[in-house]
């Protein structure tokens, strides 16, 4: 069994399992230490709560224990049986964290927002757009990322989740990022039948985005550029007001049926897909945590919550690189 001076002592295993260095990862502990008093109050004062707060079984190991067996989990995706005999924990201790701690970890890590899916013909009330400091360089890179479940017993659900894409039963998540590779936002998952532009109207990426940026997507995102709206500005020079698109959104030119793309079309294709990379260095970053690389077997319930964790580690990841690159 792992114990707290086991990983102490040997500071090489906390990247093999949590793929934080060990420096970053006692931080990111004392940080959770400090809130996690705070954090348990307001987890045991839930409304429909029947016991009092501080009622109940306490718990068998540490935080230290029971946090890296969580990140270890979300790392190496093996069985949850193998993560708790190697921690001390026990297989449903390992699953009622995952429920537990997740958020505690995501306090601590700089996580992206969590953008819901808009229901029905429900509209946004006064959407608040991502800020221009969260988009370093003004562009906002979205795609979308895929990954394989368990195939349902029911026909129905079966229709829901399989993607014609993939060919494979998935659940889909949107990911905005920067030009600078940092994770700004998410979309709660959705079964993987959705097709990319959809899920985008879905969750009104476009109201989300602040005015000005610069929106680039790929094929599948086509018809995105006539859905933004317009917004009045002023020339402070003349005082002549006109209207202009709130954002510009840039997707790659589609080959026409039969003829070829002039050379022009070709280059942007070519200089757009050396923009568009970078959130697919980050989507690939993200699959290094093995929960998100292989087919998910945790309740849908907890998808996007665990997928925001790892974003936060993955943003982590980015500052440190990007800090060392600096100095």
């Amino acid at each position: 069994m792992f114990t707290e001076p086991m990983l102490r002592k040997n500071p090489a295993l906390l990247p093999a399992f949590t793929g934080l260095p060990a420096d970053e990862f006692w931080s990111m502990l004392e940080q959770m230490e400090t809130k996690f008093p705070e954090y348990e109050v307001e987890r045991h004062s839930r409304d429909d709560r029947q016991r009092a707060a501080g009622a109940g079984r306490k718990f068998d190991q540490s935080l230290v224990q029971r946090a890296v067996a969580v990140l270890a989990y979300l790392r190496l995706h093996v069985p949850q049986m193998v993560i708790a005999l190697m921690f001390g924990l026990t297989q449903y201790g390992i699953s009622r964290d995952l429920r537990r701690l997740l958020p505690l970890i995501r306090d601590v890590l700089p996580c992206p927002e969590v953008w819901d899916v808009v229901e029905g013909d429900r509209a946004l009330k006064d959407p608040v757009p991502l800020s221009s400091e969260q988009l370093r360089d003004g562009h906002a890179l979205v795609d979308a990322t895929e990954q394989r479940v368990s195939r349902s017993s029911d026909n129905e659900t079966r229709k829901l989740y399989y993607s014609g894409k993939k060919k494979a039963f998935t659940l889909k998540t949107q990911m905005v990022t920067d030009g600078d590779h940092h994770i700004v936002a998410i979309s709660s998952s959705v079964p993987g039948a959705m097709h990319d532009k959809k899920l985008s109207d879905e969750v009104e990426t476009l109201e989300r985005l602040p005015e000005g940026c610069e929106v680039d997507a790929d094929k599948g995102y086509q018809g995105l550029a006539d859905q933004v709206s317009l917004v009045t500005v002023r020339n402070l020079e003349t005082g002549v007001e006109q209207q202009v698109p709130r954002v510009t959104v840039h997707t790659p030119f589609k080959k026409p049926k039969g003829k070829e793309l002039t050379e022009q079309q070709q280059v942007f294709n070519r200089q757009l897909a050396a923009i568009r990379v970078r959130v697919e260095h980050c989507i690939g970053w993200a699959k290094n945590w093995a929960i998100l690389a292989t087919r998910f077997r945790c309740s849908h319930s907890i998808y996007t919550s665990v997928i925001q964790t790892i974003c936060g580690l993955v943003n982590e990841q980015t500052q440190r690189w990007q800090t060392a690159r600096i100095y």
